[in-house]
């Protein structure tokens, strides 16, 4: 990414083995992707600045310098690309390099182990939305045009008897194009980090999620939403008075809110987001801390918090059926949260082997596309209603 815009679809290969930097290259090329390949650190420095790519293909092992490096190096970077981890080497050396990779800041999507697969290959590409050519202009003007619109995924409650039901939801944000077609949350948050409009879209999102939740209320319905507050907006002291006027405007409970903050946006400036935490709180406004395990944070830190929820970072939760490792993270990490005296959301729920695992440590609640993608306020709605209880 450059200036303030979001590139198209490039991907670039980082492999010194030639028949799989092709094959890699072809499979993404027929998925529609314009990629490049790079056999060197060397050529990939240069490429990395000149092709702009949006997903990259890295193998641990190159010449010149080894996949941890090149981590480092797109971290020093501030690189923002989709990134899928290849290696010969055994699944533990990969898993501990994805961890890494996410403790630098990076947006690991995958891992695979060679050789490659045409069909997982294909999948995971496919799944890689390309972000259209758009720049800071096109989202101010979405943002006066009312392009920018909210869905909600429902999160779902475990605990007690009877069926999983709908217990709450959180608001993502969403672009609808004239041209693209419904753009995801990454490529409008990332726009907007980059081009300066970062505080007023998330703005514009409580005070979207606040009138709609008064909507909701006055259909008969309460149903409490969660909000996701960018780390470079949590340093603002006079926010939590802002947030506390937006609902009482709209005559919405602060207890139906929930702010959710990033483990190292928590992180980032101790002192300053106790504040703002801590008054949150006292209002009434829920706290979660999300993405929980990706980030260095140390127990200590977490126990001064005022969270009140915990949610488990997805990578745990996906991997936790066929990887010990990841099952024990799951279930340490719901305990703690308890022992902290917080719920505990996971994240990631894709099947239905998952959501009974995670239904079995006694998580409280969970997300995933396993009940519910993203849906419009009408359809959540409809969703809670055939739940009574739940609103």
């Amino acid at each position: 990414m450059t200036g303030d815009s979001v590139q198209a679809a490039r991907l670039l290969i980082i492999d010194d083995e030639p028949q799989i930097a092709e094959f890699v290259r072809d499979v993404a090329e027929r998925n529609g992707y314009a990629a490049a390949s790079a056999d060197s650190f060397e050529a990939f420095r240069r490429l990395y600045s000149e092709f702009v790519p949006n997903v990259i293909v890295v193998d641990l092992q190159m010449p010149g310098a080894d996949g941890v490096e090149l981590l480092r190096y797109m971290a020093s970077q501030g690189c923002r690309a989709r990134i899928i981890i290849i290696s010969g080497m055994d699944q533990k050396v990969l898993a501990s390099t994805r961890r890494l990779g996410r403790e630098y800041g990076l947006d690991i999507v995958e891992t695979l182990q060679k050789p490659i697969m045409l069909k997982e290959l294909t999948r995971i590409l496919a799944n890689q939305d390309s972000a259209p050519e758009l720049t800071a202009a096109d989202l101010r003007d979405a943002l006066e045009l009312g392009q920018i619109v909210l869905r909600y995924q429902p999160k779902i409650e475990l605990a007690g008897a009877g069926a999983p039901k709908p217990a709450a939801a959180e608001a993502l944000v969403h672009w609808q194009h004239p041209e693209h077609g419904l753009l995801q949350p990454d490529c409008v948050v990332t726009l907007a980090s980059a081009s300066g409009l970062i505080g007023g879209l998330t703005d514009y999102v409580l005070r979207t999620a606040i009138e709609q939740m008064k909507q909701w209320q006055d259909a008969g319905a309460r149903i409490a939403v969660s909000v996701n507050l960018p780390p470079d907006l949590i340093d603002d002291l006079e926010f939590p008075d802002r947030l506390a006027n937006l609902l009482r405007q709209f005559d919405v409970p602060a207890s139906q809110l929930c702010i959710e903050i990033t483990e190292r946006g928590a992180m980032k400036h101790v002192g300053r987001t106790m504040d703002i935490l801590t008054r949150l709180r006292l209002k009434g406004i829920g706290l979660s801390i999300d993405d929980f395990g990706t980030g260095s944070s140390s127990l200590v830190q977490l126990f001064k918090m005022p969270f009140n929820e915990l949610k488990i970072d997805r990578s745990f939760v996906m991997e936790m059926i066929d990887n010990p490792e990841a099952a024990t993270i799951v279930r340490v990490l719901i305990d703690l949260a308890h022992s902290l005296g917080m719920r505990a959301c996971a994240e990631g729920v894709e099947n239905q082997a998952i959501s009974d695992a995670v239904a079995a440590l006694g998580c409280d609640t969970m997300q995933g596309f396993h009940y519910s993608k993203s849906i419009p306020p009408d359809k959540l709605l409809a969703m809670f209603g055939r739940w009574p209880t739940a609103s």
